[in-house]
């Protein structure tokens, strides 16, 4: 099933059969099988028309919306909602201080995992290296022995901080990146981790979309109006495992390079992709997690996509929520 992106800005999407046209200004810009169409991604000032937006919610394609900056304001969804006693059950999981911890420990030991493994992997003799190493062992020893839930957080940050600083020593050149930044980020680096870790959040909401949880009833991240707390909790194993190794190849292997950055000159957003920019980290996201893995936790073991693998992991966790499994699982990246 494919993910097709429209980034023309003033096209249209109109359906024709079973096809959707992409036009601007009367010219054919794209054609869109709606049989092989999944995902639709709509970037900017592109629209939809009534007849198209028929199509596709009769045939339940995701169809996100998003800023050209990469913003993720909205989904095309259908006004009704069949998954009421999952929703119960995830609510009074949340409730459940003990059941709640226990599922926000492991999203944490699963990100710090991965996290861990990919600062082994790069094999440098360097001491924010060796640092990283030891101290994010330390903090998931120290997130499966609390019992609370602020000290997890505070553990969580704390290898945080130790990743990152081994993160820049796996950058071959230098884009001024020193630490984690965001809203806004204020360098290349920390552009373009925001930039697929947004892309990375459209795909796992649109699996908890589909399973029938909530996106924002989260077990570890905080509570908030409009944070997709669940979401967030979900991508946390993956953004070691897939996105930084991604923003690590584009920028060591010179695909994306000091000149495809752009400073804007505005506090809120100082940095920017140019637009060639964009589509090379498109392409770059959607070739791994269309990538292929092997699966494991199931009673048959499979290999399957990435972006099946989101799916997975969140049916998982509502088999977790509704008690038919004890314990969640995160995806860990290969010794």
């Amino acid at each position: 099933m494919a993910t097709i992106y429209v980034r023309e800005q003033g096209s249209v999407v109109h359906k024709q059969g079973e096809r959707l046209l992409v036009k601007k200004d009367r010219e054919m810009i794209d054609e869109i099988p709606m049989h092989d169409l999944e995902q639709l991604v709509l970037m900017g000032g592109v629209q939809l028309t009534q007849a198209a937006i028929a199509t596709l919610l009769r045939s339940n394609t995701d169809v996100v919306f998003m800023t050209i900056y990469g913003r993720v304001i909205g989904r095309l969804l259908h006004n009704e909602s069949k998954f009421a006693e999952l929703r119960l059950r995830q609510l009074q999981t949340m409730s459940n201080d003990a059941a709640n911890l226990a599922l926000a420990r492991q999203i944490v030991i699963g990100k710090l995992t991965n996290q861990r493994a990919l600062l082994m992997q790069a094999r440098a003799n360097h001491v924010d290296i060796e640092r990283g190493v030891r101290g994010i062992a330390e903090m998931i020893q120290a997130a499966q022995q609390t019992g609370d839930a602020e000290q997890l957080r505070g553990y969580e940050g704390s290898a945080g901080a130790r990743y990152w600083a081994g993160f820049r020593v796996l950058l071959k050149y230098d884009f001024g990146f020193t630490k984690r930044e965001y809203h806004p980020s204020p360098d290349p680096v920390n552009a373009l981790l925001s930039y697929v870790y947004t892309l990375l959040q459209k795909d796992v909401m649109a699996a908890v979309q589909l399973v029938g949880m909530d996106p924002y009833l989260g077990f570890f991240h905080v509570i908030e109006y409009g944070r997709p707390s669940l979401a967030l909790d979900l991508m946390e194993e993956f953004r070691p495992l897939l996105c930084d190794p991604i923003v690590l190849n584009l920028l060591n292997l010179q695909i994306l390079q000091r000149h495809d950055f752009q400073r804007t000159g505005d506090p809120a957003r100082p940095v920017v992709m140019r637009e060639d920019a964009v589509k090379r980290v498109i392409e770059k996201y959607e070739e791994r997690v269309n990538g292929t893995t092997r699966y494991t936790y199931l009673p048959q073991p499979m290999e399957t996509s990435w972006r099946r693998v989101f799916e997975l992991q969140v049916r998982q966790m509502a088999r977790v929520v509704k008690g038919e499994e004890k314990v969640y699982r995160a995806m860990l990246r290969e010794s």
